[in-house]
């Protein structure tokens, strides 16, 4: 069952590294600010120092917010890759430098008055053992690399290996693996610059720009299966420079099929990138849970990464491109109706209020 609260009126207390909340919601929200990295003081309402969480979380049993959403941090944040590097960045506010990074560890030991909902978008399909205590305090913990299996979500950080039968029939454990939730890298281009239609021309059959050194095998495998497509006489689009994203974004829109291989992580901004300008994404076939994800051969294309399976997916796909346009239309609509941040957001607000 589902709570049917209103959630255009929720009051939003954010403690994260993260603007999206802010963004869609100024008015609302309140955003105390964790990251190790500066930002501008315009962008948040100060940073998560032990004063300031306290203070908003009596505000919130005083009835100031409705619902408080986190953003945990991979590492410890104690790890010199937090504290000593907000340090460094900011060394003329040295107590607000080496406390932010602890804002959400804080709520370990305090008393939550409203519901609490995590989100972690890191690029891991592992959670840190310093967030292992918000799977009991959250109503929901969404996370963008959530393994199909989610026990493997504790590999290396909770239990060293992967996780043992001992684990996964622990009672306590099986609960904390109820509160996981699927959730999407949010889209946030809003240039109306590609409308619902009409569909642009197309001068290439498939586009792809993005990193290959240091980065997923699946994307050095797949470059030498796109080249084994140009020899066969299709047109590919492969810039060599790094591109403006207006300009990214215009060259993707000339082609029928956006190339979108996993990187770091499976789920990639590129996805959605490709559906709002009207192309069609490839896909490795996922490794992880998904939030409204696109379907196959009706929002997007899948391609087994063995040797041969884009090569194949694609000609296949090429061969009908009546069907690439219907793709196109209906992966747009799908992309603005659930991987908007607006959209994203909202599902993560309503997660705090889901009593499945």
């Amino acid at each position: 069952m589902t709570d049917t609260r209103d959630i255009s009126s929720l009051r939003i207390l954010v403690i994260g590294d993260h603007l999206h909340f802010k963004i869609e919601y100024p008015e609302r929200v309140t955003l105390l600010w964790t990251g190790a990295r500066d930002i501008d003081p315009r962008h948040i309402d100060g940073p998560a120092t032990p004063g300031r969480v306290l203070g908003a979380l009596r505000d919130a049993r005083d009835g100031k917010y409705d619902v408080v959403v986190v953003y945990p941090p991979l590492y410890s944040p104690w790890h010199p890759r937090y504290g000593l590097r907000a340090l460094l960045r900011s060394p003329l506010k040295p107590w607000s430098s080496l406390t932010r990074v602890f804002g959400v560890s804080l709520l370990r030991w305090l008393e939550l008055p409203v519901p609490l909902v995590a989100v972690d978008i890191h690029d891991a399909n592992v959670i840190g053992r310093s967030s292992v205590f918000l799977l009991d305090k959250a109503k929901a913990f969404f996370k963008r690399e959530l393994p199909v299996d989610r026990w493997q979500a504790l590999t290396g950080t909770v239990h060293p290996y992967l996780p043992t039968l001992r684990f996964r029939n622990s009672a306590r454990w099986r609960k904390r693996m109820d509160v996981f939730r699927p959730i999407s890298l949010p889209h946030l281009y809003k240039d109306p610059e590609f409308p619902a239609s009409p569909l642009p021309e197309k001068t290439h059959d498939i586009f792809f720009a993005g990193g290959i050194e240091g980065n997923s095998t699946v994307r050095t495998a797949g470059l030498a299966e796109l080249d084994r497509l140009r020899e066969l006489g299709y047109r590919i689009d492969h810039p060599a420079e790094k591109l403006a994203l207006k300009d990214y974004l215009e060259r993707m829109s000339r082609s029928w099929i956006v190339w979108s291989p996993e990187g770091m992580g499976w789920d990639c901004y590129r996805h959605y990138e490709a559906a709002i300008v009207h192309s069609v994404p490839l896909m490795n076939n996922p490794t992880i849970l998904r939030h409204a994800p696109l379907l196959n051969d009706v929002h997007g294309l899948y391609y087994d990464p063995e040797p041969g399976g884009l090569v194949r997916r694609a000609v296949a796909a090429l061969a009908d491109k009546d069907k690439l346009r219907a793709m196109a239309a209906a992966a747009r609509e799908h992309v603005l109706a659930h991987h908007s941040n607006r959209a994203r957001c909202d599902t993560i607000l309503r997660g705090a209020f889901d009593s499945e």
